[in-house]
């Protein structure tokens, strides 16, 4: 789409948008239904998770807690981790990768996550290759999971937005008694979302945080303990009257994820003029 035809279809969308909307997904969506705060997860019970994480971090950072919970169910769990971490830092050496991956495997042993798929992308530059959407389709045909955590389609991070264009093809690709009861639950990391499901993490905010410890290199340049932390116990607003820890998402079918999905493409690219994140 060119220049003034992406200016033409954004300025028919700010005129449809309904006046009522209050949150950000409203407003990016033009959702019909009204705005309702978000229901606490009861049942942490499924045939199989699949965690995709853009970076080596991110699947603890978002829902490592929630997972934690799965876990205790004693629901099987999968990591894909989308790039090789190369960008985790500024001057990187050539090191950094393997060092990110045994951060990762670390943090995974705390959690008893044993299953861990390194699909090494471009870190900073990841897309939506033929090469990663076949993989991707390969690795959920296998696990056919029930739930898939992935970046939430609002975060402004280019490689979780890309990790977003993966899921989405490779969703196409698989077989509808794979797809047909699949839920997508977008988990936040960089850019906080309007929630629709929260899932109770009190329990295990100690061994969350330890994770997050596990994760020196980039402990270096962000406290993401201090941060992250922090959000979950604000997210502990709703239902646990800011008592606890909490995790946040907006969870969605299969069929719904790409319906949302095709709207937001309409949208510019996320971070091509975001400086907010130098590296991840």
């Amino acid at each position: 789409m060119n220049s003034l035809a992406r200016q033409l279809v954004l300025r028919a969308w700010r005129l449809l948008v309904p006046k009522r909307a209050r949150n950000s997904l409203r407003l990016w969506l033009g959702l019909e239904i009204p705005d309702m705060a978000p229901r606490l997860i009861e049942d942490f019970f499924a045939s199989r998770i699949v965690v995709l994480a853009p970076h080596m971090d991110d699947e603890i950072i978002g829902p490592g807690g929630t997972i934690l919970r799965h876990l205790r169910a004693k629901a099987p769990v999968t990591f894909v981790f989308m790039t090789d971490g190369m960008a985790g830092e500024p001057n990187a050496a050539k090191t950094l990768s393997q060092q990110r991956k045994s951060e990762s495997r670390k943090a995974a042993e705390m959690l008893g996550v044993s299953d861990l798929i390194f699909l090494d992308g471009p870190d900073g530059a990841l897309d939506d290759s033929p090469e990663m959407v076949a993989v991707l389709s390969e690795v959920l045909r296998e696990r056919r999971p029930s739930i898939i955590y992935a970046p939430a389609l609002t975060d402004h991070h280019p490689d979780h937005w890309a990790t977003n264009r993966i899921l989405r093809q490779a969703l196409d690709r698989l077989p509808d008694e794979v797809s047909r009861d699949l839920l997508v639950r977008g988990y936040e990391v960089w850019t906080p979302l309007p929630a629709n499901r929260l899932a109770d993490i009190t329990s295990v905010a100690d061994l969350k945080r330890h994770a997050i410890e596990a994760f020196e290199s980039q402990l270096r340049h962000v406290d993401y303990v201090w941060t992250i932390m922090g959000l979950n116990q604000y997210r502990s607003m709703v239902h646990l009257a800011g008592k606890g820890y909490a995790e946040a998402f907006f969870e969605t079918t299969s069929a719904e994820y790409g319906r949302y999905f095709e709207r937001i493409s309409l949208r510019a690219p996320f971070g091509a003029e975001d400086p907010q994140t130098p590296w991840d």
